[in-house]
């Protein structure tokens, strides 16, 4: 599948950045304008999101699958790879796959575990669940605007960012009508998988096996990565760091900007 991406920089290395769950490029403009001074910077919209097309089909390999063409399409033989909860499974995916292709890997606040069962936060899965069903069910061709929209959200999810970031999903078509660019309906018939991805993954534990070097980057009141996951990522990613950013939760890079940015700058250069 052919992926829109955005491109920022001209440095000799290069960074993909791959968002998450409900995401797009442009969720990481920000972060691309710190880095693009030193770094060639490309910003991917993952299938069924952003700009990119639609598929029944939303599995990790299909995604990693996808940034392989898309490496390939713009002559990317080794990157780093910086991901964002879905993304960055999408990225572990990839490096476990193609480790020859990642220079360094960066995962944002995910863990290489299904959060599908109850020991492992089954009420992230639900929330999720819980968020396709309100936005899909929205009759939007009852609201003449965003406010009426964003009013409608409101009950549901009172924090404004987070249905400030939801309502980045709505297109405006000329007639004045709205419509979602994001595909909910394979989205909720792949929940499980897009919670899960890495049940029945091989870590292929070899020690001569090629190992980016590899940073988690988690939010310090985030739930998504807890301390008792340290064994599982350092199953998958031998000697990888762990680091907590305080005061941030899921979306670290947005709550926390100028200490996430400072903590990749300070890994991509060791």
């Amino acid at each position: 599948m052919k992926l829109f991406y955005r491109e920022r920089g001209q440095g000799k290395r290069t960074i993909i950045i791959v968002h998450g769950l409900y995401g797009a490029s442009d969720n990481w403009l920000s972060v691309a304008s710190d880095l693009e001074n030193s770094f060639r910077v490309i910003l991917v919209d993952q299938r069924n999101h952003g700009r990119s097309p639609h598929s029944d089909s939303h599995t990790y390999q299909d995604m990693a699958n996808d940034l392989l063409e898309l490496m390939n399409h713009l002559g990317i033989e080794r990157t780093i790879l910086m991901g964002h909860s879905m993304g960055g499974k999408t990225a572990m995916r990839f490096t476990l796959l193609h480790p020859q292709m990642v220079e360094k890997l960066i995962v944002v606040d995910i863990a290489p575990k299904s959060y599908n069962s109850k020991s492992n936060y089954a009420q992230i899965t639900a929330n999720h669940l819980n968020i396709i069903k309100i936005l899909s069910g929205l009759k939007l061709s009852d609201y003449h605007d965003r406010h009426e929209i964003n009013a409608a959200l409101k009950p549901a999810f009172p924090d404004r960012n987070l249905r400030g970031f939801l309502m980045k999903n709505l297109k405006r078509h000329h007639d004045g009508h709205y419509s979602w660019i994001i595909n909910f309906e394979t989205l909720q018939n792949n929940v499980e998988e897009i919670m899960n991805g890495f049940s029945a993954v091989d870590p292929k534990t070899d020690p001569n096996r090629s190992q980016p070097q590899t940073i988690f980057i988690k939010g310090e009141k985030s739930p998504y990565i807890q301390d008792e996951d340290s064994l599982e990522i350092h199953r998958y990613f031998p000697g990888a760091q762990i680091v907590s950013i305080p005061n941030a939760n899921h979306w670290v890079h947005a709550e926390q900007h100028d200490l996430f940015v400072k903590t990749v700058k300070y890994f991509l250069e060791e």
